[in-house]
């Protein structure tokens, strides 16, 4: 990384040892060793740090996950296991008819993952809806009287 042969690390420990003192050489080369390692433990933090960022965006960015939702399409899938599981699903819905369809169940509902069901619109709901005019976006609003 550094590109430092054996001289030079024999050079600098000739200094070191002569700078410092035969003494404190030790201490200074455990305190050395120490900010190496806690360096590394830094970087080693930082790299799984910046790979989990890229992975979560990996997973929030995917274009097809509706598509594989609505399809059931499973983790592991080969493309042409995705292909052949989506051409059935559509021969299924020919055969099956309109009305058939919308009685089966979705296929988050089949794979296990539940939706929270919309709420049933009351009579009393319904019925107050249907007391108000339509709003046409073309109509004139009626002209007030003098």
């Amino acid at each position: 990384m550094f590109d430092i042969g054996m001289t030079e690390m024999l050079v600098v420990g000739m200094l070191a040892l002569v700078v410092v003192g035969p003494k404190e050489l030790p201490k200074l080369l455990r305190t050395i060793g120490g900010l190496v390692r806690r360096a590394r433990e830094l970087t080693a933090d930082f790299r799984e740090g910046v790979e989990s960022l890229a992975a979560e965006a990996e997973r929030e960015m995917d274009p097809f996950e509706d598509l594989r939702k609505s399809e059931g399409i499973l983790p592991g899938m080969s493309p042409e296991e995705i292909t052949d599981h989506i051409l059935g699903n559509r021969e299924r819905e020919a055969q099956l008819g309109d009305e058939d369809v919308a009685k089966m169940p979705d296929a988050d509902e089949a794979l296990g993952d539940k939706k929270p069901k919309k709420k049933a619109v009351s009579k009393k709901t319904q019925s107050a809806k249907s007391d108000k005019a339509p709003t046409d976006s073309t109509a004139k609003p009626p002209e007030p009287k003098s």
